[in-house]
């Protein structure tokens, strides 16, 4: 079960065709599933109660903060919009700088710094998800 979460989900969702191995399919992971609601891999994929093993079937948490690893290009402050690549990585840039733009995650939680830093991350708002 997902330990990383500062605030909480309401609202969770199983979901089909998230990652078997790597990014994405451990339990607090990052993920993006249905091609654009993002959240956070609860159990990790093919895991956990009423979730097939071995499939790539898990429950992802559609809200709530989570304290997870960022990679920033520079600073960010309280509230500055975070997006997750096709990696399922979070990081503060929009795209890759070749044209591929990234999904919108959330919001910067607390200020971080140019590196990779972990800090919490509050997951965008997904009505009727």
């Amino acid at each position: 079960m997902a330990t990383n979460f500062r605030v909480y989900w309401k609202n969770a969702q199983v979901f089909q065709g998230l990652p078997t191995t790597g990014a994405g399919s451990a339990a607090g992971d990052p993920v993006v599933a249905n091609g654009d609601l993002v959240g956070i891999n609860l159990w990790g994929t093919g895991a956990g109660q009423g979730i097939p093993a071995d499939s790539d079937y898990g429950m992802v948490a559609l809200d709530g903060t989570a304290v997870v690893d960022v990679t920033l290009t520079g600073d960010v402050t309280e509230g500055s919009p975070l997006y997750i690549t096709g990696a399922n990585e979070i990081t503060d840039a929009a795209d890759d700088g070749a044209g591929v733009n990234y999904i919108l995650f959330g919001y910067a939680d607390e200020p971080g710094g140019t590196a990779t830093e972990r800090i919490g991350v509050r997951i965008k708002a997904q009505v009727n998800a």
